[in-house]
């Protein structure tokens, strides 16, 4: 059963009634009045229905603000009680972008899942903005991501750092200027990218080329960014993506240039149309990790899948990788 403060939340998440309405499968009338109810009993009004999308009073950012430790507090207590009942049910909730969701969660699933079948799992994708405020908000328990987080909000769990590279369609003029230093797929397989011999290319000589970046609100874009502005350069940037893989196939077909990963170089299929190139720096090399909340409680089933988890994969390269193959980009 649903209290008062539960369609308030709802109203304002959606910032809307009729939507809200429509998500919890009520009549707007119906929510309408629960929600005058909430407002009578605190005595001000919550929303100020001036204002389209719906705004806030400053009772109700008070309001709110109490609702989502309220909200915390009641999902941390039946968590707790469903561990008492043992771990012989429950959910989990796992997040990441396309590309991990795709190639690090679907073994990471299978060997939890061969442990624990009765636990439910269910798999959210979106940019790593999003995914940390899911994971804030408490509507995910565990995420796999790579780059910057707040250490007093989230904890991590590293288990993977990969490589990025730049990536050229095969046939762009600018690959003649650089014949020592170019890499294929089966040189990156070799770990030969990584080797101190091979010469890393300088950025800025790329100023003319037509770039495939990811758009803001991931890892990636904010890498690309800072390997430009230390070469001292504005890139062409022809198109904004929202996925690496989509970057990757974009640039196979000649598009334009892009920041791969050696990781999804070594798990794409076999293709020559691309070549890549060392870059050096800090943004160049990523560790992966899992993050959960930092005062979070964490049950037996977020314990066992971070152990699970981090037993699947190494720390560092050099051990068997997973393998997706195109289409279905399932290790």
């Amino acid at each position: 059963m649903l209290s008062g403060m539960d369609y308030v939340y709802a109203v304002w998440k959606a910032r809307s009634f009729s939507a809200a309405a429509r998500r919890l499968f009520i009549s707007q009338p119906a929510l309408s009045a629960a929600v005058k109810k909430a407002e009578k009993e605190l005595g001000l009004p919550i929303f100020d229905r001036s204002h389209t999308p719906l705004q806030l009073t400053d009772a109700g950012r008070a309001y709110i603000e109490a609702a989502a430790r309220i909200f915390h507090i009641r999902h941390d207590l039946q968590r707790y009680c469903d561990d008492l009942a043992g771990c012989g049910s429950g959910t989990l909730s796992l997040g990441g972008t396309n590309f991990f969701a795709s190639c690090f969660l679907p073994p990471m699933i299978e060997a939890f899942s061969k442990k624990y079948p009765q636990i439910r799992l269910s798999v959210t994708e979106s940019d790593s903005a999003d995914l940390y405020h899911k994971l804030s908000a408490g509507e995910l328990d565990i995420i796999v991501d790579s780059g910057i987080y707040d250490s007093s909000l989230y904890d991590i769990m590293p288990f993977y750092v990969d490589h990025l590279l730049l990536a050229v369609p095969a046939d762009f003029a600018v690959n003649a200027r650089f014949p020592e230093a170019q890499l294929r797929r089966a040189d990156v397989l070799a770990g030969r990218h990584l080797a101190a011999e091979v010469p890393a290319v300088p950025l800025s000589a790329f100023a003319q080329t037509d770039f495939l970046l990811l758009g803001r609100g991931n890892d990636m874009y904010r890498r690309a960014r800072g390997l430009f502005q230390a070469a001292g350069m504005e890139p062409t940037v022809r198109l904004y993506l929202n996925q690496l893989m989509t970057a990757f196939h974009m640039a196979r077909q000649g598009i334009g240039a892009t920041f791969l990963t050696d990781t999804l170089v070594s798990l794409s299929v076999p293709d020559e149309r691309l070549i890549y190139y060392r870059l050096e720096g800090a943004l160049a090399t990523r560790e992966t990790f899992l993050a959960v909340q930092h005062k979070g409680y964490r049950t037996r089933a977020m314990e066992r899948f971070i152990q699970s988890a981090l037993a699947l994969y190494p720390m560092l390269r050099g051990a068997e990788t997973p393998v997706c193959e195109e289409g279905d980009k399932r290790p």
